[in-house]
């Protein structure tokens, strides 16, 4: 995606030069997270997007303490918007199609991540792609670190028991001596 330099105000500096500097600064970053929390018909670009006018039209980006926070807790708003009005197609798709076509031929382990909340996502993502620790993470996303922390660990839990869920732990056989 290409971006356009603002226009030059009347005293001939750029107006809003300093936010558009922190937004592409910002903006692979809330690309990736977008990503992530978004289910897979939800376009990264037009969550960062969205979050971002909505922001606009709140404050100015110079005015929050920590911008990337602010906008990553607005993308997840925009995702969970999405998934309401979502919510009314997924209950009427039964009655238009049948049962054959509803069923993913090709299904995916990335599949597996939608089963999981965008927030929890969203937890996963930071701490374990992003390298947050748990204080950071819980700062972006509005949370305690405790809570963050519980999410993570179910989240995880979750995801394992459905990418394996036959698999037992068995101890290795005792070495012989030699």
């Amino acid at each position: 995606m290409t971006w356009v330099r603002p226009a030059r105000d009347e005293s001939g500096g750029d107006a809003n030069a300093n936010s558009y500097e922190l937004f592409a600064s910002l903006y692979p970053g809330l690309r990736r997270f977008a990503a992530v929390v978004g289910d897979a018909d939800m376009d990264p670009d037009d969550l960062v997007q969205d979050a971002l006018v909505a922001t606009l039209d709140r404050h100015d980006l110079d005015e929050i303490r920590v911008p990337a926070a602010y906008l990553r807790q607005a993308i997840l708003h925009q995702v969970a918007n999405r998934r309401r009005r979502a919510g009314r197609w997924r209950r009427l798709i039964p009655r238009l199609v049948g049962d054959a076509a509803r069923h993913d031929h090709y299904p995916s382990d990335l599949s597996d991540l939608d089963e999981l909340s965008p927030l929890d996502r969203a937890v996963v993502f930071l701490i374990d792609v992003e390298r947050f620790s748990s204080d950071e993470a819980a700062e972006h996303l509005g949370l305690t670190a405790v809570a963050v922390r519980k999410r993570a660990s179910r989240a995880r839990a979750q995801l394992r028991s459905t990418l394996q869920p036959g698999l037992t732990v068995v101890d290795p056989p005792p070495e012989e001596p030699a």
